[in-house]
């Protein structure tokens, strides 16, 4: 059984449909990267998938079961989710949001256990982010803040964990380091993961599998060897290019022929 699947899922805004009846199966235990041109549906499908976004027609199942049927504290025990543009109460520390990451697990009376203290440790620790536990998030960088939003996430210890371009304003080592944090995740604790990434260079090392968009479908998947090909990056991207092999990890590269 597959855990987070979708079946005949249109997604859309007010009168616009932006994908329509797609079949989506999220490979349990492995690291998934939708990619795709912007505009071409990535992070609405993600809100889809995670609930965000009411389906027009067709079904997102949760453990088999619709998630529309679920409650919200159903879903947020077992699905993760740190969306593209989060929001947060004016003033709130970095302690009290990733701390939020907990309430899920928590009881009616919001009592703080050892194991609360131990995610939230421990997050803070993944994400390097342990530094800032007393200041304001509206006072931190975007690279710091986008680390803490992470940090919530990953608080909440969930074994699904959906993410809408994580490594946004990060610069290039904290785009590394993230990504081997969810390889670690991966290989360690055996979550399930799904990232909307931008850099196919990343998603191709870092990633098991690859769900290639463009106008709202699904146009290929597979793993990265599978997916990132040329004629592909052309057809998805509109860009000429050469695939080269990684010299260390040996999954492809993209490299522009002009």
């Amino acid at each position: 059984m597959t855990r987070l699947r979708a079946e005949g899922l249109s997604l859309g805004y007010d009168d616009a449909t932006v994908v329509t009846n797609l079949d989506v199966t999220v490979l349990d235990r492995k690291v998934t990267a939708i990619v795709g041109a912007n505009a071409c549906g990535k992070s609405t499908l993600l809100r889809g998938m995670a609930r965000l976004l009411k389906p027009r027609k067709g079904a997102v199942y949760l453990d088999d079961r619709p998630m529309a049927e679920l409650s919200t504290l159903e879903v947020a025990k077992v699905l993760g989710l740190l969306p593209q543009t989060p929001v947060a109460p004016d003033g709130i520390t970095v302690a009290d949001l990733v701390g939020r990451g907990r309430y899920p697990h928590q009881g009616w009376f919001r009592r703080w256990t050892e194991r609360d203290h131990e995610a939230v440790t421990l997050a803070l620790a993944a994400t390097d982010t342990a530094d800032l536990i007393d200041r304001p998030l509206r006072g931190l960088s975007g690279g710091q803040r986008q680390r803490v939003w992470v940090a919530m996430a990953l608080a909440q210890d969930t074994d699904l964990l959906l993410l809408d371009e994580p490594t946004t304003y990060l610069d290039i080592n904290h785009q590394v380091e993230l990504l081997r944090l969810l390889r670690k995740l991966n290989g360690e604790q055996g979550k399930t993961i799904v990232a909307v990434l931008h850099d196919l260079n990343l998603a191709s090392r870092y990633c098991d599998h690859i769900i290639a968009m463009s106008d709202g479908a699904i146009v290929a998947e597979g793993t990265p060897q599978e997916v990132i090909t040329a004629e592909l990056v052309e057809k998805v991207f509109g860009l000429a290019c050469v695939i080269v092999t990684d010299p260390v990890a040996g999954t492809p590269i993209v490299v522009p022929s002009e």
